[in-house]
This record gives C-alpha cells, sequence and structure tokens, in this order.
C-alpha cells in the first residue's frame, strides 16, 4: 500500500478542502494510505484577544508553534512514497520546502491561485524547478510553471457533485441572486460590481444574497440584500438560497489565474450562472447554455435581465451545468487521472532507485 503524505495551509480554506482533503477518502478506497498534516495551529485561526500588544504576541506565537509543528511534519517526511505539497509548506522563505526535499525528493507540488505574484515568486519558482510534478489548476497558472519545469500536469478544481442538492422549485417572492466567497475575496470581486447591481436592481427587482464567514459591510446604500453565513455543512444547499450563481471578476493578473471554484459549485448545485470571461471561466461556463459570459455593464444588465424573467430558462440552464460539471469538473470524473498520476511519480522514483542502485 502506497503511502501518501499530504501538506495543507489549513483545513478550513478552498485550496485545501477542494484541492487535497476531499480527495482522502476516494484515494483511501483506491489502496492509498493517506497521512494528512495541515498547519497546526490553523492558519486560518482568529485569536480570542481583543488589545493590539495582546494580539500580537498570540500571533507570534501560535506562528512560532506552526513551524515547529510543520519541522517536525517535514522530519518525518521521508517515510512516504509520495508527497503532496498545496501551495507552501509554512509561507514565507523556503526554507521548509528545501528540508522537506532534502527528506523526500518524492513531491507533487499543487497550487490553484497565481501565488506566484509579488514576494512568494522565488518560491514558487524553486518549487516548480524542484518538484517530481506539478499540478497547476488551469493553463494560465501551468504557463508560469512550464517556464522552470516540463513536469507540469493541469488537474482543475473540482468538486463532488453527488453531495449538491438541487432545487427545483422556484422561489418567492423575489428571485435571488447569489454569490459565496471568502472574507478576502469579496473586496477584490463583488464590492466592485456593487453599484451596478444597484443599479440593475432598481429597474429589475432581485434580492443580493452574500454568503461568507463573516457579514460584510457594503460599500452602498439601497440595495436589497441578504447575508447567509458560510458553513461546510451547508456548502452544498447553494441553491436553498439563491437563484443565480453570479462570479463578477476585473480581469487582472492574478484573477486570470483563479479556478473558478464559485462557478462549479453554482453548477453543480444546479443554478444557470453569470460570470465575468477572465481566465478559466471562459473555459467552464458554456455562454448562452449554461450561463451567460457578460464583458460590459450592459451586457451583465441584459444577462440578469434574462435569467430574472424566466424560471424556465433558469431551470434549463442549470440542469445544463449541472450535466457539465458532472462530466468535467467532478470527482468522479477526475479520480482516476489523478490516482494514475500519483502512480506515476511513485513508479518513476521507485525505478531511478533502482538504476542507482545497479549503477
Amino acid at each position: 500500500m502506497p503511502k501518501l503524505l499530504g501538506f495543507t495551509t489549513s483545513v478550513m480554506d478552498p485550496a485545501s478542502r477542494f484541492r487535497f482533503i476531499q480527495f482522502i477518502p476516494h484515494l483511501k478506497q483506491l489502496g492509498w494510505d493517506v497521512i494528512h498534516r495541515p498547519n497546526v495551529p490553523d492558519r486560518q485561526r482568529s485569536t480570542r484577544f481583543r488589545g493590539r500588544i495582546p494580539r500580537a504576541l498570540d500571533h507570534r506565537a501560535a506562528r512560532a508553534l506552526m513551524k515547529w509543528n510543520r519541522l517536525r511534519d517535514v522530519w518525518h517526511a521521508d517515510c512516504a512514497d509520495l508527497v503532496f505539497v498545496n501551495r507552501d509548506l509554512a509561507g514565507g522563505g523556503l526554507f521548509f520546502e528545501r528540508q522537506l526535499l532534502r527528506r523526500n525528493p518524492n513531491v507533487i507540488f499543487d497550487f490553484d491561485d497565481a501565488i506566484f505574484l509579488g514576494r512568494n515568486e522565488a518560491a514558487v519558482r524553486w518549487m516548480c524547478r524542484n518538484a517530481a510534478l506539478v499540478t497547476p489548476g488551469n493553463s494560465y497558472l501551468a504557463s508560469y510553471a512550464r517556464q522552470y519545469s516540463d513536469r507540469v500536469t493541469v488537474v482543475p478544481t473540482v468538486v463532488d457533485t453527488a453531495k449538491y442538492v438541487i432545487n427545483d422549485t422556484p422561489s418567492a417572492p423575489v428571485t435571488r441572486v447569489g454569490w459565496t466567497g471568502s472574507d478576502q475575496s469579496i473586496r477584490q470581486t463583488l464590492f466592485r460590481f456593487l453599484p451596478l447591481l444597484l443599479q440593475i436592481q432598481e429597474s429589475i427587482p432581485f434580492e443580493l444574497v452574500v454568503i461568507t464567514q463573516s457579514r460584510p459591510h457594503l460599500p452602498v446604500s439601497g440595495l436589497h440584500w441578504s447575508f447567509v453565513p458560510w458553513c461546510e455543512g451547508e456548502e452544498n444547499r447553494l441553491s436553498s438560497y439563491m437563484d443565480i450563481g453570479i462570479m463578477p471578476l476585473v480581469d487582472g493578473t492574478f484573477e486570470r489565474g483563479k479556478c473558478g471554484l464559485k462557478l462549479l459549485q453554482y453548477m453543480a448545485a444546479g443554478l444557470p450562472t453569470i460570470a465575468s470571461p477572465v481566465g478559466v471561466n471562459a473555459e467552464i461556463t458554456e455562454d448562452g447554455i449554461t450561463g451567460f459570459l457578460p464583458r460590459t455593464d450592459r451586457e451583465w444588465s441584459h444577462a440578469l435581465a434574462i435569467l430574472l424573467n424566466s424560471y424556465e430558462l433558469r431551470r434549463q440552464m442549470g440542469a445544463a451545468g449541472r450535466k457539465r460539471c458532472v462530466s468535467q469538473y467532478s470527482i468522479e470524473g477526475w479520480l482516476p487521472t489523478i490516482d494514475k498520476l500519483f502512480h506515476t511519480v511513485v513508479q518513476q522514483r521507485q525505478s531511478t532507485a533502482m538504476s542507482a542502485s545497479r549503477s
């Protein structure tokens, strides 16, 4: 039974959950001995202290403990046949990554955002050069990785479509347009589009539903909206809270690296989608079939008006999106490929070791 050691940033962030954690039970069924090592304490943790100095001290203590635990995890990495690293090990620099590859060079380096932008570029470049395999989440990210390695295979973000609930009954009395995401991403994505949504709402009534961890303070007044606290247990019931899923994005270098998780979740829930045609969004969405890809404010208004005025079209597009998600972006569809990739890396390493022992 091959042993797989998986390093993730935390147990809660989307990259950790959708790029590795959700695969653990499936990989175990396929015969992998899976060991999961997230950062402890969790890098997504929040402090219970209020004062500035106590908060700072608590943060430093937690970071020091996290790095100690990560060093211990790395020290034991030589017992694994394969090591999976999502994004980074402890953040900041390459110390832990260098130690890991000294202990076990059979490393898969995985990332699903443009994490090479800014101060982390040198670390990402080094991992691309030295990992046994690089698995970026889309072709845009792969184009960066291929500058430094020919061992690159795109593995898109996928969802467990079997877990998502489909709601076939129309909502009343007002159609709900939903957005879900993190407390951090909402400012760079949804906030910029709120004035446009308010303008559309003044012509066509709808309710904006925002699903995130903490209630945001939206920087507009007069917008009809509601807040739904995010929790992992309710994530597969998006169709209970919204009738249309949106993913607005500006066309920037970071945004082009996103892997469209929101779209996949909407589609898995049988919802029609409206998304900016930035990066992989244009690949996931079949324009006019599973949803719309508006570029301008006028196109956004037109797309929303069409879906808001037709329950039947929402139902048809939602069904088409669900079908596409199951066939192209589901765990069931990608699990055999991932299993094969993992075994190939293990076998290549074993072949190299055998050749070295004979020489």
